[in-house]
């Protein structure tokens, strides 16, 4: 049975998330400058020099906007705090689900803090996604 989340825990995931989005944020700034500057910097007239430092930053690239997506869903995840929907499962609102019975789980919430979906609705999500 799910237990809503109290004031404590809201308040314990909120500094988790911000840890995390302050971690990433400096991750992202760093991984741009990284991409940027060794492209800017390829001494190497090479053609195999010159591919690797192409494949490189195209790598480091990727990265940054995976982890931007991520910030974004951190991002989400602290609204949700503050508009006090947090810890419940957004697709469980949406079929009209009550908010006692569409918690998500706190263990969940623990592993993946920026969780959207209960594992029954996000399994859901990712079955009809396929």
């Amino acid at each position: 049975m799910f237990r809503m989340l109290t004031d404590a825990d809201r308040e314990s995931f909120r500094k988790l998330l911000l840890t995390i989005q302050a971690r990433l944020r400096g991750d992202v700034r760093l991984l741009k400058e990284e991409a940027f500057s060794a492209h800017d910097h390829a001494s190497s007239n090479h053609m195999a020099d010159m591919g690797s430092d192409e494949w490189d930053m195209d790598f480091s690239l990727r990265i940054v906007e995976n982890d931007e997506e991520f910030l974004q869903e951190i991002a989400h995840a602290l609204k949700k705090i503050d508009d006090g929907t947090f810890g419940l499962c957004e697709m469980c609102i949406e079929a009209g689900v009550p908010q006692a019975k569409a918690g998500i789980p706190k263990a969940r919430l623990k592993a993946i803090p920026h969780a959207r979906n209960c594992v029954d609705c996000e399994r859901k999500r990712e079955e009809n996604a396929e």
